[in-house]
């Protein structure tokens, strides 16, 4: 790093020291999840208790944690603040478990209910659905892993950039669709499902024969008609969060790699967050290769025959890739504003341990 880099990555540093929440988000394939568990584990090195969640359905978070089975409880880390600068520090991490954590919240908030509401057939369907019930189980797994006092620190890693947008908006569906007219004609007692259908329009036929099938139509009326008496909860929780990710204690970080079609997602999704009043915090741009001078020919040109003439292209076509992905980075840095952003060097070899995830850390000015 220049001096200028590492007064700037200093900047990170102090965001993973006073956040209470980081939310990396950014495209797939860029090294999103292992700059998540980077971040938890150098804060945590820094004495500070930090949990690790993905809400990815990806196992990369748990491959390089050694997490065996996905679980919606966190997994202490045992050894990774081993030598650490500060005591005091712990990691772990947890895969989200949408199912899991759907059938807690049931079992905690439904009293009576809760037996009729899990053996319900569309219930099952949500609950199982990695596409319907994964943004809606964040908010409430976030919630209580920010209410507790297990963790200072959580670390939240989220799907690949437009799938990210429907988490960090979940809350602020959820609110508008406990709020919403059909909603709350399919909780009132004593309505038909024929005289809520004639009320509503074709869009919501369509969405519930899509969600449940027609045969089991009246199952999804009793089920919404079920949650009813847990809609308070629901909404003050969903509200919580949706204050929680816009607040000054919440950072999000955007991952990136400098492919020109990362970029223009990432640069996506740095507009998405402003407009969502969501806190942009720092850049990681990662696998950047690195930027060799340019050759000082001594002699002529090698001709083409020689062994030499190939060292030569490759170290041309080395540099004119680093300086293509500068001028990549460069529209990222524009997008993202006056916010820190940080390169990580391509490496020349896999993150899948807690060594490698330390190493990282220290490459993004944190070690």
């Amino acid at each position: 790093m220049t001096v200028a880099t590492e007064v700037r990555a200093g900047e990170l540093a102090a965001l993973i020291a006073g956040a209470e929440v980081i939310v990396t988000c950014g495209p797939g394939g860029v090294g999103k999840t292992t700059t998540a568990a980077a971040l938890g584990l150098a804060a945590a090195r820094a004495g500070r208790r930090v949990v690790v969640v993905t809400i990815d359905p990806a196992r990369r978070l748990a491959d390089a944690l050694g997490i065996e089975e996905s679980t919606d409880e966190p997994h202490r880390v045992v050894g990774a603040t081993k030598g650490a600068p500060r005591r005091g520090g712990a990691f772990s991490a947890l895969m989200l478990d949408a199912e899991r954590t759907f059938d807690r919240l049931v079992i905690d908030r439904a009293g009576d209910r809760a037996d009729a509401i899990l053996a319900n057939p569309v219930y099952r369907s949500i609950a199982g659905s990695l596409g319907g019930a994964q943004e809606y189980m964040a908010i409430e797994r976030l919630h209580e892993l920010v209410a507790g006092s297990e963790f200072d620190l959580v670390v939240v890693d989220t799907p690949p950039s437009r799938h990210a947008i429907d988490v960090l908006e979940a809350p602020d569906r959820l609110v508008r669709f406990l709020s919403h007219p059909v909603y709350r004609a399919l909780t009132l007692p004593g309505r038909s499902f024929a005289r809520v259908t004639n009320a509503a329009t074709t869009a919501f036929v369509w969405t519930v024969k899509r969600l449940a099938g027609p045969s089991i139509v009246e199952d999804t009326v009793e089920f919404f008609r079920s949650i009813s008496g847990m809609e308070a909860g629901l909404r003050q929780r969903a509200a919580e969060v949706a204050t929680v990710l816009r607040s000054e204690r919440t950072a999000f970080v955007l991952v990136s790699s400098p492919r020109a079609e990362a970029i223009d997602e990432s640069a996506f999704m740095a507009g998405a967050l402003a407009a969502g009043g969501f806190r942009l915090g720092a850049v990681v741009v990662n696998l950047v290769h690195p930027l060799i001078d340019e050759l000082a020919m001594s002699t002529d040109e090698p001709p083409d025959s020689s062994p030499l003439a190939d060292q030569v292209a490759y170290h041309r076509e080395l540099r004119s890739l680093a300086l293509a992905e500068r001028d990549e980075i460069e529209a990222l840095t524009a997008a993202a504003g006056d916010v820190v952003v940080v390169e990580v060097p391509l490496l020349d070899h896999d993150v899948h341990d807690i060594a490698a995830l330390t190493e990282i850390g220290t490459l993004l000015g944190l070690g």
